[in-house]
């Protein structure tokens, strides 16, 4: 993997969060953060920027944790609906090119 990695008093020091708020996002929002061999959680880029998107709907939009899991879920979604539309548009580009060399 590439990239830099953070331990769980790095990313606390960095959005100003307490480590046990951290490890309440991260159960209560299910994130899928890494692990050294010692268990120690270790976080990449990309979690420290939901953890961001965390604490600015928490924190500046007022929203709780019910409603923080409600806009991941749906952005989640859209993502998806994007991911489909865009393998679309490939699977058509393919067949368009398959009967061009028929």
């Amino acid at each position: 993997m590439k990239g830099k990695f953070y331990y769980i008093k790095d990313v606390s020091k960095l959005l100003d969060i307490p480590t046990h708020i951290l490890r309440y996002w991260e159960k209560e929002l299910n994130f899928k953060i890494m692990r050294d061999q010692k268990g120690n959680r270790i976080y990449t880029e990309e979690d420290i920027e939901k953890l961001r998107n965390v604490k600015k709907l928490i924190y500046n939009e007022g929203f709780k944790i019910k409603g923080v899991k409600k806009r991941l879920r749906k952005k989640e979604l859209e993502n998806r609906k994007e991911y489909v539309k865009l393998l679309k548009m490939i699977l058509k580009k393919i067949k368009e090119i398959k009967k061009c060399l028929q």
